[in-house]
């Protein structure tokens, strides 16, 4: 029994093995090569890859002038008129034009000029990024073209069908790019690389309002005035903050629009700036409120033209209809676009724009082709290459 005086208890038996293990990992690692250092992540200026693909669906765009030969108003004021608005891009005071233009065309029992004047305003609603419409246009156009069977117009309206789809497909990975640079920018001040910082938050500052984006340009901005404070530049930050501030209150986020400003309060901004930003926001806000109930208004009164269409009363609904669209003359391009969904839908959604665009091209292919108009077809064939 006196042998157990000799040896110690188990814990301390454990407890000796485990640093005679960690002393020999120590001295074997000694011996072993060292581990690479990572190379430093390059910070450099961002590059926006979707605007080249943005121009080149620009450019795709039919010709307006063509377009409005097309219409044989055979009155040249009232043509120039529609000209110089369509080109100063006062394309609702043009689309006011265009839709009692439209209405004439049903009295006058001319489906051919009403389906050129929707295809018009399609596309035209296509380049000012109001997809909804301009979907419901030139499907409008359409259904005239096939009920007339008049096939080059069929091929004109399934190719601006495809391109209304290319359009969507580009708006979804436009967003989708400047959101993941913004969140690139965050992680660059998050490890303490500020070169090119500001000039990158700016140009996806610019990005998100080309596309109409407010609440992604707001928070940008948000960012910026971080940056800012980080280093103690109180204006720059106090700039950047109050455009957030409104920018956020432009897309309907009034409780983020107020957290920015408790944020300014918190940063020393000076009373007299923040009664002046309050009145500035109070004033965006009521505006956007006043916008509001005037798209409640049109949207009562697009409703109204088709409650008179079903009733057969062709005259009272194209009224409604141009009523509708004076009342939407009178708000402003940001309320019309202040609620959008997040990047990830419309990145998701947009997968099926691109089926979409490659089965509407092929049909207008296909007919171009049939009327041996072959320089339409190549464009159609051609306009395949942007989808992706």
């Amino acid at each position: 029994m006196k042998l157990k005086e000799y040896f110690p208890d188990s814990s301390t038996v454990v407890q000796i093995l485990l640093l005679l293990g960690a002393a020999l990992w120590f001295v074997s690692r000694q011996f072993e090569a060292p581990l690479p250092i990572p190379p430093a992540t390059d910070f450099g200026k961002l590059e926006l890859y979707e605007e080249a693909a943005m121009y080149r669906i620009e450019n795709s765009a039919p010709d307006i002038g063509e377009q409005i030969q097309r219409l044989n108003l055979y009155d040249h004021e009232l043509e120039s008129r529609i000209r110089v608005l369509l080109d100063d891009g006062q394309f609702k005071q043009a689309r006011i034009l265009l839709l009692e233009l439209a209405a004439r065309a049903v009295e006058d029992d001319n489906e051919k000029q009403l389906a050129e004047i929707l295809l018009l305003l399609g596309g035209v609603a296509i380049d000012e990024q109001e997809i909804n419409s301009a979907e419901l246009l030139l499907q409008e156009a359409l259904d005239i073209a096939i009920r007339q069977n008049d096939r080059m117009a069929m091929g004109r309206s399934y190719q601006q069908l495809g391109r209304l789809n290319i359009k969507t497909r580009a708006l979804a990975r436009y967003a989708a790019e400047a959101y993941d640079q913004l969140w690139q920018v965050r992680n660059q001040i998050f490890l303490g690389e500020f070169r090119n910082v500001e000039s990158n938050l700016r140009q996806i500052i610019d990005a998100n309002v080309k596309i109409k984006r407010y609440g992604a340009a707001a928070a940008a901005q948000e960012t910026m005035a971080d940056y800012h404070y980080r280093f103690h530049d109180n204006y720059q930050a106090e700039q950047a903050g109050a455009e957030a501030a409104k920018l956020y209150a432009v897309s309907g986020q009034l409780a983020r629009s107020n957290r920015v400003i408790e944020k300014l309060v918190q940063q020393g901004m000076s009373t007299d700036q923040l009664q002046s930003l309050d009145r500035e926001i109070d004033e965006i806000y009521r505006k956007i409120q006043g916008d509001w109930q005037k798209a409640g208004q049109a949207r009562d009164l697009q409703m109204l033209y088709y409650y008179h269409l079903r009733n057969g009363d062709s005259r009272s609904a194209w009224q409604s209809r141009i009523e509708a669209s004076r009342v939407l003359a009178q708000t402003s391009e940001r309320s019309m676009f202040q609620r959008q969904a997040e990047v990830m839908a419309i990145l998701y959604s947009s997968n099926f724009a691109m089926e979409r665009a490659r089965r509407y091209l092929d049909r207008a292919e296909e007919l171009f082709a049939g009327l041996g108009v072959d320089e339409n077809a190549v464009e159609a064939l051609d306009m395949q290459s942007l989808i992706y």
